[in-house]
């Protein structure tokens, strides 16, 4: 299963536990190809996309606090350009 199915299972912090984990696995296995491959990049993605996104932006995500969005932050500044 690859990571972004593992997001769209959590429930719970033992699943956000299990996706960071398998975040990492991938990072160590493929960070060349990540779009922010080292912190500062990374982050700055991070603070990027939640800037940039809205109700009514392309990423339709619910932004109530939670583990399953915790990780949709983190897998997405991996590819946010």
């Amino acid at each position: 299963m690859n990571v972004s199915e593992l997001v769209e299972q959590i429930e719970s912090k033992e699943d956000f536990i299990k996706f960071l984990h398998a975040l990492n696995k991938d990072f160590l296995s493929n960070g060349q190809s990540w779009e922010n491959p080292d912190l500062g990049r990374y982050l700055e993605a991070m603070e990027a996309f939640l800037s940039s996104s809205t109700e009514k932006s392309l990423y339709k995500m619910d932004f109530t606090p939670s583990w399953k969005l915790f990780a949709e932050i983190l897998l997405t500044a991996s590819i946010y350009e």
